[in-house]
């Protein structure tokens, strides 16, 4: 006997159908980017570059029409943050004879290379090749073409490893330590050699650390890079120039008989001084090359122009040696020797001076003696 107490399970039927077959619908392919060819990119007319102190690009505008007008105002394509720039101060405009660069309400005006352009007047900016530098109150502008000529790369300054960079500075230090100690030897007596030396090194140490470490503390205020290395090898290497420039044109002047050398070597002191200066003022103005130059030129100039004046006030002559005092060994004597005769002679074209100082200094000493005689 059967018995339906328990139910049999059903079966789910599948779907679909095992005998009909599955239709998948591919995914919709992606459609692919066109690829930008350099004909098809656009080229922006031009770009506006902010520049800082040191030349370094801090802002940029890109130029998509013309006219382009700069100034403080928000409505302006430009705005500029400056208090001393006017609300429209220029404009940049695209007329029948090209570029041209109009001032507009403004008591500032702008600066162009030299020029000074006023209110109301306009300047063209012909295409000369490279990108056209010009300041709005205290900011630097700097306009690039398309048709300008690029500047070419910079390679990355590579670190050179701690010997490397070392190497120099302590080549530069042990020459200028041998000739500090030759010339305070020859300077010096024996029994105070070892005072001199002592009080020579600690000088030289304190007073290049000082002199290093006010440059650095330059270059840092205004590059935010103390260069203290920098400022380290200059000091040395003018320092041993120094030695050099002291030296050298007595020793010249002894061989070939030349005393004019010893009269005017200070115009190498003042030559190597203002190299020195060049340099130093390098690392905290790096983007002015040729503004630095004509300054250290300047320096000296007027150091050698005050020179010459205080000589000629001293002396009556624009040398600073009345005679040369500076006597080498005989075998480094280069120049011929003079007979005797032949020396008595050259000294009789110094007679006429002498009696002429002689009669001055005689009449000084006889009116001094009348006054007091008279007193």
């Amino acid at each position: 006997m059967t018995t339906h107490d328990e139910e049999a399970p059903v079966t789910q039927p599948m779907w679909p159908p095992a005998d009909e077959p599955v239709l998948l619908t591919p995914a919709p392919r992606p459609t692919p980017t066109p690829v930008q060819t350099p004909e098809a990119r656009v080229t922006p007319l031009a770009l506006i570059e902010v520049l800082d102190r040191d030349g370094q690009v801090r802002q940029s505008f890109t130029v998509a029409h013309w006219p382009l007008r700069i100034g403080r105002a928000l409505d302006n394509d430009v705005v500029l943050s400056d208090a001393h720039v006017a609300a429209e101060h220029l404009t940049l405009a695209l007329g029948e004879q090209g570029l041209a660069l109009v001032v507009g309400d403004t008591k500032n005006g702008v600066q162009l290379g030299t020029r000074k352009l006023i209110a109301g007047t306009s300047h063209p900016l012909a295409g000369v090749g490279d990108a056209t530098e010009f300041s709005v109150g205290r900011t630097r502008l700097r306009l690039r073409l398309p048709q300008d000529t690029l500047a070419a790369e910079q390679p990355l300054a590579v670190v050179a490893p701690l010997r490397q960079r070392l190497m120099p500075i302590l080549v530069a230090a042990l020459v200028l330590l041998v000739g500090m100690l030759f010339n305070t030897y020859l300077d010096t007596d024996a029994d105070g050699l070892g005072r001199a030396v002592g009080s020579m090194l600690l000088s030289t140490v304190a007073g290049g650390a000082i002199w290093c470490g006010a440059w650095a503390l330059l270059s840092k205020t205004f590059t935010h890079l103390a260069r203290f290395g920098w400022h380290l090898r200059v000091f040395l290497i003018s320092s041993s120039a120094w030695l050099v420039v002291g030296a050298l044109p007595a020793l010249l002047a002894f061989a070939f008989s030349w005393p004019w050398l010893t009269d005017f070597a200070f115009l190498g002191t003042y030559a190597v001084g203002a190299a020195a200066f060049y340099f130093h003022l390098l690392a905290v103005e790096p983007a002015r090359h040729r503004a630095l130059r004509w300054a250290a030129a300047a320096c000296a100039a007027t150091g050698i122009v005050l020179t010459l004046w205080f000589n000629v006030q001293r002396s009556d002559q624009f040398g600073e040696e009345l005679y040369m005092s500076h006597l080498f060994p005989p075998a480094l004597r280069l120049a011929r020797p003079v007979a005797n005769d032949a020396f008595i002679d050259g000294l009789a074209s110094l007679k006429p001076l002498l009696d002429k100082k002689a009669k001055e200094t005689s009449g000084a000493d006889e009116a001094g003696a009348k006054g007091e005689i008279e007193e």
